[in-house]
């Protein structure tokens, strides 16, 4: 039997670094809610009762769509422009672990997936890849405090593309067809994943056209060629993004409406002032999660940027595929443009769209670079990576984030409150976790400002008379702005109350209705 090569041994050493790094990460780097958007549909479809909650916003059932000619709403998406696909590959990590840190490891699985697939896209070795993939840290740390889906997204993105190649590669027309099938099934997934998944579909038309010049024929040849290919790959990925583009809300609005969401601006001011925030995660190497940690800076943060421009111009000079990594290059400027296009973009899961072509493009040129150079840079990133190490101890928390927010909820678990009561969530902070992770036979409703809403508090208090259990009120509220003489009038006085820090947890017995 062969013994395990020192390479081999080194990749499942950085594999397990990985995923030791996902599992300790919630330690030092709380969650943030948007975590866990994107799984809501899976929350509410282990919570035994959820269907029994009235149909208020971010409640289940809420963002259900009806497909065209049916009239029963279907889970078809999370939240406004997320489709529920995330909650599939996301459910086996859920079940074996059942706490929010399974989060966080199906963020390791996926960067993982996209550091093999690209690999195969790029032909370079793996130590290319993951030298470029920590030249700038918000990358991986994207994975791992996924707030977008980016990992999903990218493995979509990267998985149509591998698939592309195979079409135009294929010796037989069958195959082709089935890997164009392929490619196409894997964009549908991609744009019901995150509607704004089509800022990478210019990416792919020039991958195309890249592919089709590599083979030294004629673009107009190639489609010829390869006409069924073209046919299945375009039915594969028009006809159910169609359908599901012309599904309604709970409304009568089209899903397409979404599309509004990452919709074009035409204003250059406000182009410019997006662009303006997302250029800094490139300046700014202490950014990167700043929903959930604030690092302070450091003359070192600048470093990333030297760095990947560096190995760009040194690998420029040294490798013989100049024109695969300049396409690279800008089709990131690219993405970047239709990315600043949208005013809603401003966090690192908006930035991973452009930053993704530009890792591609600096693996290519880490793998024109010579062993030894190959070993320096992997040191200058390193160096980088401990600077941000050094400062965790003096980061803050944003409130949303606050690690005393999991504090709070890991106690409602363990003491099962959740098995017995309604919780209502005040804040934002807290909703989608509780939906998703607890006693199957939780009842969780988020209602925004609900402590200032006599209307939606008179609601909760009889939903919780009705449902026969007491009502668990948490929010990040001072306590005067909490137990508000509105919040007694409809709940009652408190019966137990429960602080983790700036976090309430306060539990009523809502008194009987006149």
């Amino acid at each position: 039997m062969r013994a395990p090569s020192k390479r081999t041994s080194l990749r499942a050493v950085g594999v397990v670094a990985l995923l030791a790094a996902a599992w300790f990460s919630p330690r030092v780097v709380p969650y943030n809610m948007d975590e866990f958007v994107h799984y809501h549909a899976l929350g509410c479809a282990t919570a035994a009762h959820a269907q029994a909650l009235p149909s208020i916003r971010d409640g289940c059932g809420y963002y259900d769509l009806r497909l065209p000619f049916t009239s029963t709403p279907l889970p078809l998406r999370s939240y406004y422009y997320i489709g529920s696909v995330p909650a599939l590959p996301f459910y086996p990590f859920w079940r074996l672990v059942d706490d929010p840190v399974a989060a966080r490891l199906a963020g390791a699985f996926c960067f993982l997936v996209c550091a093999f697939l690209a690999g195969r896209l790029l032909r370079v070795g793996a130590s290319a890849i993951m030298t470029a993939s920590l030249v700038f840290p918000v990358w991986l740390v994207t994975f791992l405090v996924d707030e977008g889906p980016v990992g999903l997204s990218a493995a979509l993105l990267l998985l149509a593309l591998v698939a592309v190649r195979r079409a135009l590669q294929a010796p037989s027309a069958r195959n082709s067809a089935a890997w164009a099938a392929a490619a196409g099934l894997a964009l549908f997934l991609g744009l019901w994943t995150k509607l704004v998944f089509a800022w990478w579909l210019p990416t792919v038309a020039v991958f195309v056209l890249e592919e089709a010049r590599r083979q030294g024929r004629s673009v107009a040849a190639v489609a010829r060629r390869r006409l069924p290919a073209l046919v299945a790959g375009a039915a594969f990925l028009v006809m159910p993004t169609a359908l599901l583009l012309a599904s309604v809300d709970r409304d009568g609005r089209p899903y397409a409406a979404a599309l509004r969401q990452g919709g074009l601006s035409t204003e250059p001011e406000d182009v410019e002032a997006v662009a303006v925030r997302l250029v800094q995660y490139v300046t700014d190497g202490s950014l990167v999660a700043p929903r959930n940690l604030v690092l302070p800076g450091s003359r070192l943060d600048v470093w990333p940027l030297l760095l990947g421009a560096f190995l760009l111009v040194l690998g420029w000079r040294r490798t013989q595929r100049r024109r695969e990594l300049a396409t690279w290059a800008i089709l990131s400027l690219v993405t970047f443009g239709f990315v600043a296009s949208s005013g809603y973009s401003r966090w690192p899961h908006h930035f991973a769209f452009p930053l993704l072509p530009l890792v591609l493009a600096l693996a290519l040129a880490t793998e024109g670079l010579a062993r030894r150079e190959r070993l320096a840079a992997f040191a200058l990133v390193a160096v980088f990576w401990v600077s941000l190490g050094a400062r965790l101890p003096s980061a803050r928390t944003p409130a949303e984030s606050s690690a005393d927010k999991d504090r709070l909820l890991a106690f409602v678990r363990e003491r099962g409150l959740d098995r017995e009561s309604l919780q209502v969530h005040a804040s934002w902070g807290t909703y989608y976790i509780a939906q998703l992770f607890g006693d199957p036979a939780r009842m969780v409703a988020y209602a925004r400002r609900v402590v200032d809403d006599p209307a939606r508090l008179r609601q909760m208090a009889d939903l919780a008379r009705e449902q026969g259990r007491p009502l668990l009120l948490l929010s990040s509220r001072r306590w005067d702005r909490l137990h508000t003489p509105a919040v007694e009038a409809a709940f009652g006085r408190p019966l137990h109350t429960w602080q983790f820090g700036s976090w309430w947890a306060v539990e009523y017995h809502p008194p009987p209705s006149d």
